[in-house]
């Protein structure tokens, strides 16, 4: 069961996580990545590398080798003429596609034999074998954008979309030509259920198996002692996170707040200690991550804080948007009630998701309260904080905070540009030092993936949080 509907499959204009995940079974890439250790690994390539630029050159070349014998779900042969011409595709401006920009930096697309392409950037760009994780479609298919309402669209993943399918009601066949053998369950409805008490019903009464990061915690007790049930869990790698309009709440006001929210009780409290308290955006154990000094609960130096503020910013109400999910709600009321206990005054307004957005990118908050889904390449940071990401300011991106700052900005740039793993290790050290410094938004914490399954059905949690486990067993 889904909490929403999928709003596009076309991977080439996903935006919605739901239509993300769904879509990677539907279609594949060169690469993928490991859902538990978030490397990146060959999905339609043998191997991918990286190939030494002569002296003086700038263009950075990779080379991809196909595997042998792939194909479409339609039966037609997946070959180098679908690669490129999906690559040129996606970065010709009259496709359209959102992710068009991260693809910018491709010079040229080339077939240079039936199982090798070339991609020749204009300059260094370590993230770009995790830009490759875009879907590969049929060279047909490549100029235009793919209706999946009207026709199911075909691909290479484990799955097709069954003709009659809607954004509610989702069924897939899996392939018996899959590139990587036998899949695990031969057919998967996905039902969107919105009502977060109907989808604990449904999955009592028998009409479901598998909820994955689908019932709030509140309900998760309901199936911890049921024996027709496991409740399974594995590390997430999304941060839920409390964003400032760094325009109207100065950095002292920023570190008061930060000091006034007790995250170890919500998470005990609210997520049923399926969590950890996180100070940075990039999860544990991944290969950017460092320790960074935490923020303690501090409710009487918080006050002090806000005490010494001056008279408008103590007095004037803030407010705090959220969507309109009842359980992001509670936690948003929960934390308007400790800034309360400190001083602030917080209104908590929810709103439909499009309009939450559309309202933070257009600058309309004070406060809001918010998760990102996942941190595998650290350079997203950019998309979030860099100084020109600004929406609405010429180009695309999520720094609704308005941080403008050349020091993360060159650091994440380093970062970008270098294939040395310990050089960009210490470019995101650097960027996520800057960020603790400069508080444009206060992590909150890292979310476990629960996943409530039926006794007897093979799956998995993968530390993702995509659906690939439901097409391999392991």
């Amino acid at each position: 069961m889904l909490p929403r509907e999928v709003a596009e499959l076309d991977p080439r204009f996903v935006t919605d996580p739901y239509g993300l995940k769904v879509s990677r079974l539907i279609f594949a890439s060169l690469v993928t990545l490991d859902p538990d250790t978030l490397e990146v690994v060959p999905d339609l390539v043998e191997s991918l590398r990286l190939v030494a630029a002569a002296p003086g050159e700038t263009t950075t070349v990779y080379e991809a080798r196909l595997r042998p014998d792939l194909r479409f779900s339609d039966g037609s042969p997946l070959t180098t003429r679908d690669v490129v011409a999906t690559f040129e595709a996606l970065r010709d401006p009259r496709l359209g596609s959102v992710f068009a920009r991260n693809y910018a930096r491709i010079d040229r697309v080339v077939a240079i034999d039936e199982q090798t392409v070339r991609f020749e950037l204009d300059a260094p760009h370590a993230t770009f074998p995790t830009d490759l994780e875009m879907p590969v479609v049929r060279a047909e298919d490549a100029a235009r954008r793919l209706d999946w309402r009207r026709a199911p669209p075909i691909g290479a993943g484990p799955y097709v979309l069954e003709a009659g399918s809607d954004s509610a009601h989702l069924v897939l066949s899996a392939r018996g030509d899959w590139h990587h053998g036998p899949v695990a369950h031969p057919r998967v409805r996905f039902d969107v259920v919105r009502d977060d008490n109907t989808r604990a019903l449904r999955l009592l009464g028998g009409e479901a198996d598998v909820a994955l990061n689908a019932i709030p915690p509140i309900l998760v007790p309901l199936f911890d002692g049921d024996p027709r049930f496991e409740v399974r869990t594995a590390a997430g790698i999304g941060t839920t996170y409390l964003g400032f309009h760094t325009e109207r709440i100065p950095l002292a006001l920023r570190l008061a707040i930060a000091h006034a929210i007790d995250r170890a009780l919500l998470v005990d409290a609210k997520l049923d200690g399926r969590a950890r308290v996180t100070d940075s955006w990039v999860p544990a154990n991944h290969w950017a991550s460092i320790e960074i000094p935490g923020r303690a609960f501090d409710a009487a130096r918080a006050r002090a804080a806000i005490a010494a503020l001056d008279g408008d910013l103590r007095t004037r109400r803030y407010v705090l948007r959220v969507s309109s999910d009842r359980f992001r709600v509670s936690l948003a009321r929960a934390i308007a009630a400790m800034l309360a206990d400190v001083g602030l005054n917080v209104d908590v307004r929810p709103s439909e998701p499009g309009t939450l957005i559309a309202d933070l990118d257009e600058g309309r908050f004070d406060l809001c309260l918010l998760q990102v889904p996942e941190v595998i390449e650290p350079h997203v940071l950019s998309w979030f904080f860099g100084s020109d990401r600004v929406p609405g300011e010429g180009v695309g991106g999520a720094n609704r905070w308005r941080l403008r700052d050349a020091e993360l900005d060159a650091a994440l740039e380093r970062g970008r540009v270098s294939s040395d793993r310990a050089t960009r290790v210490a470019a995101y050290a650097h960027a996520q030092r800057r960020l603790h410094a400069t508080l444009p938004v206060l992590p909150l914490w890292q979310e476990d993936h629960v996943a409530v399954v039926r006794r007897g059905v093979v799956f998995d949690v993968p530390r993702d949080g995509r659906f690939g486990r439901i097409a391999r067993a392991h």
